[in-house]
């Protein structure tokens, strides 16, 4: 009785289709939700850049327009 098993039992193999089934799909949700996470991350990025170049831009058009003399800023260029 001391000999060990070297077979597979039914048992065993009757589990393989189970977690074939519960894994694959399992596979693909993180998978899919590892795309969602990079789309949603990137699309924020994107957000974040356009409000620090309008922030930026914003800026430098208030400082271009405060070095103006006051008498130019109301009369218009001359």
């Amino acid at each position: 009785m001391s000999e060990k098993r070297q077979s597979l039992g039914l048992g065993a193999l009757a589990l393989v289709p189970i977690a074939c089934c519960i894994g694959l799909p399992l596979l693909a949700a993180a998978g899919v939700s590892l795309a969602v996470a990079a789309w949603t991350g990137g699309i924020a990025a994107a957000a974040i850049a356009v409000a620090l170049v309008l922030v930026v831009f914003t800026s430098r058009m208030r400082r271009r327009r405060s070095a103006q003399p006051r008498s130019l800023r109301t009369t218009g260029n001359r």
